[in-house]
């Protein structure tokens, strides 16, 4: 999936390494709306707050403001981030959430036009042009700060690779039309295969492909669960893989993956991804991931930006969750509604 700069990349670039609402799995395909939902709509739809007492209160949940619409990225990251303050927010705040599948690039008109009232997960690598012109520039959208992880798109091949070819742990050893030939599929022929996920993601793979006239082609599997399928499959049967995934992810706790060494980030580099022009041929950079907001949910409903201005994830407690989705099978509400109830003290924190 994020396939995903501000801050690092400091107001320049995001991407696009790793959404589902009630309605959707993780697995549909990314950058489409979930069937039933309207990203255009400017009143989402009022449902109930929830029964139950994730948190581990006995209040009665206070109403608190309109109900808010988030929007979930076609990565599972995206969906532990939204379903965990949909949980918090009805159950605690009274507020109604609404969720939508919408892919990265499309969020930010919708939080433009208030039609999306937060996104809980942008990399900034990919969205530096997002940001001068929404929340710089016309101050439609405003900076929630960040969500916590600090995270790294990169190249990555199985790690038994580069332990029978160390030339394959750089770049450069994909210069040799053998190496790369290693990575040959049907569908490539003698180009060796690089593998992309969802096709919204923001990446520069086929720049940089390009740029540094590497004998590969660029290939989509579609989606970050075909990603993960394509990982495993290539592990299973100790076959060559490479593939553009990212850090954190919960799969790299359990498969060893080595990053390939891009070229160094360079100010050519980011000032090239921020103009789009089509010259980047660098590594990704470090991204502090953060959330962004349209400016009118602190009028439409204080609480609620209060909240989520609040909210944040570990590394860990956000691979935890995904976990439970990818690896355990479990629907995204039922995974953070459960991780919810089993941490109120850090529930309560984001509320204090």
């Amino acid at each position: 999936m994020v396939r995903r700069c501000a801050a690092t990349l400091a107001a320049v670039l995001v991407f696009a390494a790793c959404g589902d609402d009630d309605s959707t799995d993780d697995t549909n395909p990314p950058g489409t709306e979930a069937p039933g939902t309207d990203p255009t709509a400017t009143e989402p739809a009022a449902t109930e707050p929830a029964a139950t007492d994730p948190a581990g209160t006995d209040a009665e949940p206070p109403a608190s403001g309109e109900g808010i619409v988030l929007a979930v990225n076609p990565w599972t990251g995206s969906a532990v981030n939204a379903q965990v303050a949909k949980v918090v927010l009805e159950s605690e705040l009274g507020t109604a959430v609404e969720l939508i599948d919408i892919d990265e690039n499309a969020t930010w008109p919708g939080l433009d036009r208030g039609e999306i009232d937060a996104v809980l997960e942008v990399w900034p690598s990919g969205h530096a042009e997002d940001y001068a012109t929404y929340i710089d520039e016309k101050q439609t959208v405003v900076d929630l700060g960040l969500l916590g992880p600090t995270a790294k798109i990169g190249w990555y091949v199985p790690t038994y690779v580069v332990e029978e070819h160390p030339e394959l742990a750089s770049w450069e050893g994909f210069q040799d039309p053998d190496l790369a030939g290693l990575f040959a599929t049907a569908e490539t022929g003698d180009a060796g295969q690089f593998l992309m996920g969802d096709p919204s993601y923001v990446s520069y793979d086929e720049q940089i492909i390009a740029n540094l006239e590497l004998p590969l082609q660029f290939v989509v599997a579609g989606s970050e669960a075909a990603l993960i399928t394509a990982i495993e499959q290539a592990v299973g049967d100790e076959q060559p893989l490479l593939l553009n995934f990212w850090q954190p992810h919960w799969l790299q706790s359990q498969v060893e993956l080595t990053e390939v060494e891009l070229p160094e980030v360079t100010e050519e580099c980011l000032a090239s991804a921020a103009a789009d022009d089509g010259a980047y041929e660098c590594d990704y950079p470090i991204d502090e991931l953060y959330k962004a907001a349209s400016v009118g949910l602190q009028e439409k409903n204080a609480a609620a930006f209060d909240f989520l201005s609040a909210l944040q994830l570990t590394i860990e407690q956000q691979n935890e969750i995904a976990a439970m989705i990818d690896a355990d099978g479990m629907a995204p509400e039922e995974a953070a509604a459960a991780w919810v109830e089993a941490n109120p003290d850090v529930v309560q924190a984001w509320l204090a």
